[in-house]
């Protein structure tokens, strides 16, 4: 019974860790837009400002 609990609790880490990547994705291709606000990008994708901003440290321009 333990297996099973720890491979849907396997599960679940890995679907948040997916969609927390496709989360930093869409806020790069907003970043890199140069259209809107880091606010308006947290808002938009479901990141923190504070991810959206870590994010935006990390561009190369």
């Amino acid at each position: 019974m333990m297996s099973g609990a720890l491979i849907e609790t396997n599960a679940r880490r890995l679907k948040s860790e997916a969609e927390n990547e496709t989360k930093k994705e869409t806020a790069l291709r907003m970043l890199q837009d140069g259209e809107l606000s880091i606010d308006k990008i947290a808002k938009y994708s479901g990141l923190r400002v504070e991810d959206v901003e870590e994010l935006a440290g990390l561009q190369t321009v």
